[in-house]
């Protein structure tokens, strides 16, 4: 059997625990100094947003009234004058009310007139001025304002804000109708059959209160009713008389009823 030689035994143990030595060294090798690791850093929290002033309410009566008097807005004049008539986004009076229906007139706004005409024809808001208030319902008429035409025509045929004057009355009176006013015709109806205001007109006039009366006037109702039964303007019956009667009656003409 060959055998080593001590020396060469020795030699190869001694490689052999070297070899080991190394292969410890490369698996669990750490440097001793290494820094330990950093966490990376929170992010800064946004900052919060500031809160927001609450807007001032608006307030519709001071727009309109800076509108008015700064600018001269007859439109709104009226519509400021409305808010205080009405007590629309605050309290009542009708002695500012007339004011800016005044100023809104002196500014050219027709439905200005025709309120503050409307103000004046009684104790609102102040003393009446009839004679301003019926210069103004003309005013208004003449640009055609429901109400107008026929307030004018009651003013003229009353004596209100000056003279009687009946010619004017059934002008007026004739520009309501045509402006689709039931009272106005049936009110020019009796002027024409009485020939106040200008000559009679008998048929005129039954034409004129059947014009009421199918737009719902009772009054024109019972003036045509009178016209039947009298023959005036047309034919005579009491039949149809009395059931024209009857109508104005029911619908509230009491001088129908009787």
């Amino acid at each position: 059997m060959l055998q080593i030689p001590a020396m060469r035994t020795f030699a190869l143990l001694c490689a052999l625990a070297a070899m080991t030595a190394c292969d410890k060294d490369t698996t669990t090798a750490v440097p001793q100094d290494a820094a330990p690791a950093t966490p990376a850093p929170e992010p800064e929290p946004e900052p919060e947003p500031e809160p927001e002033e609450p807007e001032e309410p608006v307030d519709p009566r001071a727009n309109h009234t800076r509108a008015c008097e700064e600018e001269n807005d007859a439109e709104v004049c009226t519509a400021l004058a409305v808010m205080w008539e009405r007590g629309r986004e605050g309290p009542q009076d009708e002695a500012k009310a007339r004011g800016y229906y005044d100023k809104a007139c002196e500014g050219g706004h027709d439905l200005g007139c025709y309120n503050l005409a409307v103000m004046l024809q009684g104790e609102r808001g102040g003393a009446p001025e009839l004679d301003k208030a019926r210069t103004l319902f003309v005013k208004s008429c003449e640009a055609k304002l429901e109400g107008a035409c026929l307030n004018a025509a009651i003013m003229f045929e009353g004596a209100q804000g000056g003279d009687a004057d009946g010619v004017k009355a059934r002008e007026y009176y004739g520009a309501a109708c045509e402006a689709g006013e039931m009272p106005g015709c049936s009110n020019l109806g009796r002027m024409l059959i009485l020939g106040e205001g200008g000559k009679k007109d008998a048929k005129e006039a039954r034409a004129k209160y059947q014009q009421a009366c199918d737009g719902g006037d009772m009054s024109g109702c019972y003036g045509l009713a009178l016209a039947w039964e009298k023959g005036l303007g047309g034919k005579k019956s009491k039949k149809e008389g009395a059931a024209l009667r009857k109508k104005a009656c029911e619908g509230g003409m009491q001088a129908a009823c009787k």
